[in-house]
């Protein structure tokens, strides 16, 4: 479709454009009347669209199926016709009650409106099938359709692929990865991986309720993978990835390494050896906190770094009253 119009477009600048082609006023509408239906597929634009892949609709007056020929779209239309959209494959379309569109999941309104849909909220949806609107349930009331292999009309979550979806009671939400390879940790108040369980963890309390100190983005709803580093504090996984990228090896909230430094701390006690610390600073002293094993100590002053006395690490500060008021009595190693 895209070529069409870019074609139609052309020879219209070009002043060779024959009556049938379309304007260069009428390209940018039909652009981004495409961009909307991807987003927003309302039965009143799947009714009368001629853009998109083949698509079965119900005639109720000859109780009929009529299917209109299409032609081919792109992958991401082509999901939403199959079943779904670009978030979940489903076979139905909700009512949202905020503002009475029509919409394939919470994630699909809220990226075309200016406020959000809370999915608990639905008491209405639509068959993708067979267009029947009725009460939020897991067939559809007329043509028996199932909406989702998965089901949950707690979350209203309806989704027809098959990632080992569970419903957790403890979180509010719906998870994926099977529950057999969770737990429900009822300090940090959120499902965590059973090795967590084995090797134990440092709970902080309702964690999961807090926001990415690096986007400021949910962490508890959000689709977004999350990193656990050794601190507890949760982080959206690309953001801790673009964390490293960018030369910053500690947590956010609490500067404790997110990752194994050993090697490096190793490479730094070699270039303290070759750096000899000047004559009238070898007697000094200073009162270091240790990020890492929330230790105090004191060190022997160099220029390379103040080196903690307990575990060798250089990621050290001198505030130390102020780091520890922060941590004493935060967090805990629990074992379950």
């Amino acid at each position: 479709m895209d070529h069409i119009i870019e074609k139609a477009s052309k020879s219209e600048f070009n002043g060779n454009a024959s009556s049938s082609l379309t304007p260069p006023t009428a390209v940018n509408e039909i652009k981004l009347g495409l961009r909307k239906s991807l987003s927003t597929p309302a039965l009143k634009f799947i009714e009368n669209t001629n853009l998109s892949a083949k698509i079965s609709l119900f005639d109720e007056r000859r109780h009929q199926r009529v299917e209109y020929p299409q032609k081919r779209a792109s992958t991401e239309n082509t999901l939403i016709q199959t079943g779904g959209c670009v978030h979940y494959k489903r076979f139905c379309l909700f009512v949202t009650p905020c503002c009475k569109k029509f919409y394939k999941c919470r994630f699909c309104h809220d990226e075309n409106e200016s406020h959000h849909f809370h999915r608990k909220t639905l008491t209405e949806l639509i068959c993708a099938e067979c267009n029947a609107r009725q009460k939020v349930q897991e067939r559809c009331q007329r043509c028996g359709i199932l909406f989702g292999k998965y089901t949950c009309l707690i979350c209203n979550l309806f989704d027809d692929l098959d990632k080992q979806q569970y419903h957790c009671a403890e979180c509010g939400i719906c998870r994926v990865g099977g529950r057999e390879n969770f737990f429900h940790c009822k300090v940090c108040n959120m499902c965590l991986p059973m090795q967590m369980k084995i090797q134990g963890h440092r709970c902080i309390e309702n964690i999961s309720r807090s926001h990415c100190p690096v986007c400021l983005g949910d962490i508890h709803t959000s689709r977004i993978p999350c990193h656990i580093p050794r601190c507890g504090h949760l982080l959206h996984k690309m953001c801790f990835d673009q964390l490293l990228e960018s030369g910053h090896y500690t947590c956010p909230i609490c500067q404790m390494s997110l990752i194994d430094m050993t090697t490096l701390w190793e490479y730094l006690d070699i270039q303290a050896k070759l750096i000899p610390t000047p004559e009238k600073y070898e007697k000094e002293r200073f009162h270091i906190f240790c990020n890492d094993c929330h230790e105090t100590s004191k060190t022997r002053f160099h220029f390379i770094g103040l080196k903690c006395c307990h575990c060798g690490a250089y990621n050290t500060t001198q505030n130390v009253q102020r780091r520890l008021s922060l941590v004493t009595g935060n967090n805990r190693i629990v074992f379950n």
